[in-house]
């Protein structure tokens, strides 16, 4: 087997990206323990993108430490990223994923975090969003549930499966009854399947990867997407195209920051500069692994990335922001910033 060096790889992998090569050192690594934290419980695709970074992070490391993945669910993203903010040690040690919801809710309530000031390594895909409900739901189409409660599962304030029905409430003039406080998709699926709830919104491939038999037996009926297209749900109205009035355009345009920024990936602040070019340089090169691009193939979940720079410039853009729309957006989210 050809050796590569582990400084040689990671020297090309941070040319490419216009980095400098950051001084490996492997002392800072070596039998160390990295934890990538899961803004949610297991079940989901949040657990499963975060099990593919924790199964191929470490061999791009120096000083190959081993990787663990660690729950922590709660308001939908939030209880997480407050932890990163205030908690989470910052030598590099520990990475977190976002919930993307939980990027706006800064601009909306009073958290311990600032998704500015954290420090981004990248995107592992960015994804189509579904609105669907339970197959045995009549009521299966945006008209019909402005006269018909339809109830809907979310996982928190901070989540988009909460925040998009109930920005429709207000928008659209649905009748969506959220009900909050699972802890992440799986428990919310076993709720649907249940029959506690009858819809949700969720990644489409959140259902191939978690949940591919639910799309091949028509067990749920998509009724509108948001965010990137794809070609399965090319034919399901656009939320964006039914929405009225150019507040309600801006406050969704807020929401749809969840969407550009997907499945990325975060420092807490304060980390070193050297472990934080080494972890970019293999968070990089894990996201261009072929045997990372084989499992994630094989679980079903899209791999569409991007880089830190890019995340960066969203949240930027997110919180250039006149003050009244996420005002508004907050008051209709039942939030208040204090």
């Amino acid at each position: 087997m050809k050796h590569v060096s582990l400084s040689g790889a990671f020297s090309a992998v941070a040319l490419a990206l216009g980095l400098a090569a950051p001084a490996v050192n492997a002392a800072d690594f070596k039998d160390r323990t990295i934890t990538v934290v899961v803004p949610a419980g297991s079940g989901g695709t949040f657990h499963i993108y975060a099990q593919l970074v924790a199964r191929h992070l470490g061999k791009h490391v120096p000083g190959t430490p081993a990787v663990i993945t660690q729950n922590r669910p709660g308001a939908g993203g939030v209880t997480a990223s407050n932890y990163m903010a205030s908690a989470a040690p910052r030598d590099g040690t520990v990475i977190a994923e976002i919930n993307p919801g939980s990027v706006v809710v800064p601009l909306l309530r009073k958290v311990a975090f600032d998704p500015r000031k954290f420090i981004w390594l990248g995107t592992a895909a960015v994804r189509t969003y579904t609105l669907a409900v339970w197959h045995d739901v009549k009521a299966d189409t945006l008209e019909s549930h402005k006269k018909t409660e339809v109830i809907m599962g979310s996982s928190g304030v901070g989540s988009l499966n909460y925040q998009i029905p109930t920005f429709m409430n207000a928008a659209m003039g649905t009748r969506y009854k959220v009900i909050a406080g699972y802890k992440g998709g799986g428990d919310i699926n076993i709720a649907m399947e249940r029959g506690e709830v009858q819809g949700r919104g969720n990644f489409y491939s959140g259902y191939t990867g978690a949940q591919p038999h639910w799309i091949r037996d028509k067990k749920i009926k998509f009724f509108a997407t948001l965010g990137p297209t794809r070609p399965e749900v090319a034919q399901v109205p656009r939320l964006v195209d039914k929405i009225e009035g150019d507040i309600n355009r801006q406050m969704y345009k807020l929401l749809e920051v969840g969407f550009n920024v997907g499945q990325s990936f975060h420092l807490p602040e304060g980390v070193p500069k050297a472990q934080v070019e080494i972890l970019r340089a293999a968070f990089a090169a894990t996201l261009k692994d072929p045997e990372f691009l084989a499992e994630a193939e094989k679980r079903k979940v899209p791999i569409i990335t991007q880089g830190y720079r890019k995340v960066e410039a969203i949240i930027a853009e997110a919180y250039d922001v006149k003050p009244e729309v996420p005002k508004k957006l907050a008051d209709i989210l039942g939030l208040k910033k204090k």
